[in-house]
């Protein structure tokens, strides 16, 4: 019989925290405990349906501050609906683990962030959890677990990574003044929407190493004992 599964998000403060490494370690966890584990990473670069976001992080529709941040919620959207429709939905409804790296909820992030005033922008995040998670029939995370760092630790790490999985330099990255409204609109979402904050530095500032890390987002999986079965 067809159940219901389980939806789990990682996000992040900033790129290079960590997110990809963190999903790798629950993943195997998971599955290493007897869990059916089906996952993906937002954007599917490479994919038909991200087609127009990779062209849009390439700068080819305009600058950030230029373009609507609807439009730009919409060519996300497109990628996770096909991609949910396609290959996810089936395994939820299997009452699979559905681990995902980013998901509308980076919409809610990134977009989000080019709206200054406070009742358009909530009317904004309002609108794309309707869209998306009622009108497009996407899954509603069940845990969105944001791995987060000061700024200051959290823009080294940006700068710091060895590679990019998607579009090098993007448009978001060539703008350090949206960054910077994008890690600070982060911080306020993971604590109004209830995301499970995993702290990833230490008291002196040093980064905790991805063990310590990856026991606390085990926890925030909350799958509970069950998952040692």
């Amino acid at each position: 019989m067809m159940g219901k599964g389980r939806l789990i998000v990682i996000e992040g403060a900033c790129d290079g925290i960590g997110k990809s490494t963190q999903y790798r370690l629950l993943r195997e966890r998971l599955l290493s405990s007897g869990y059916a584990v089906a996952g993906h990473h937002f954007p599917s670069y490479g994919k038909a349906q991200a087609a127009p976001v990779e062209a849009y992080l390439r700068g080819e529709y305009g600058s950030v501050g230029s373009l609507s941040p609807y439009f730009v919620n919409a060519l996300y959207a497109v990628d996770r609906a096909v991609t949910w429709h396609k290959d996810l939905r089936e395994h939820y409804l299997a009452g699979e683990v559905i681990l995902l790296d980013r998901y509308t909820t980076s919409s809610l992030i990134y977009q989000a962030s080019q709206i200054s005033d406070t009742d358009e922008r909530r009317e904004f995040i309002r609108y794309v959890t309707d869209f998306e998670y009622g009108r497009l029939g996407i899954g509603r995370p069940d845990s969105v677990i944001f791995l987060w760092a000061p700024y200051g630790t959290a823009a080294s790490l940006r700068e710091a990574r060895e590679s990019n999985d998607g579009i090098s330099d993007d448009l978001h990255e060539r703008d350090g003044e949206y960054m910077r409204r994008v890690y600070d609109l982060a911080c306020e979402l993971s604590d109004t929407l209830g995301w499970h904050r995993i702290i990833c530095t230490r008291k002196d500032g040093s980064m905790r190493t991805r063990e310590e890390i990856h026991s606390d987002v085990f926890a925030a999986a909350q799958l509970g004992e069950e998952a040692e079965k």
